[in-house]
């Protein structure tokens, strides 16, 4: 069926859609609902404000992963929180703020542990940016990667 967003929405598939039992009968049984159900699921799907009919490439993932920011030659990290992460770029949230600039290049390392750990366990992916977006009220920062994340690597963590 054509404009079947639910089957491309992450929401839906980790069950956070505000609308579920109505995207279910329409993705388990289309066939048994009526035209102007299935145009109701429809609308539902284009409105809804947790789904973003990605017109990217990627899927962003929203998980609260730790990431260190290494912003210069010497070093120096800034520990954080990532708000979305997808193949090509970060949404990040430094717990110390710091003047970031637009077109800054740094390194990113992204943890898969929520908390810091002693485990050797821990995936630690390594990846170098651009800063693309500085957003000072909110204090976060945009980061385009210089070279592509597989999705593989991001649902590891």
């Amino acid at each position: 069926m054509n404009d079947a967003y639910w089957e491309k929405c992450p929401f839906y598939a980790e069950d956070e859609c505000p609308k579920t039992s109505l995207v279910d009968r329409a993705y388990l049984i289309p066939h048994l609902l009526s035209p102007s159900e299935m145009g109701e699921v429809k609308e539902t799907c284009k409105k809804c404000g947790l789904y973003r009919n990605e017109k990217r490439k990627y899927i962003r993932l929203r998980k609260p992963f730790r990431v260190a920011v290494i912003s210069d030659k010497k070093g120096t990290r800034l520990q954080g929180k990532i708000i979305n992460v997808s193949g090509v770029g970060a949404l990040i949230m430094p717990d110390d703020w710091s003047s970031f600039t637009v077109n800054q290049e740094v390194e990113l390392e992204i943890y898969s542990r929520p908390n810091a750990s002693k485990n050797n366990d821990e995936i630690v992916i390594k990846v170098s940016g651009v800063i693309k977006r500085v957003n000072d009220k909110d204090k976060q920062v945009a980061v385009m990667f210089l070279e592509e994340l597989r999705q593989e690597y991001l649902l590891a963590l």
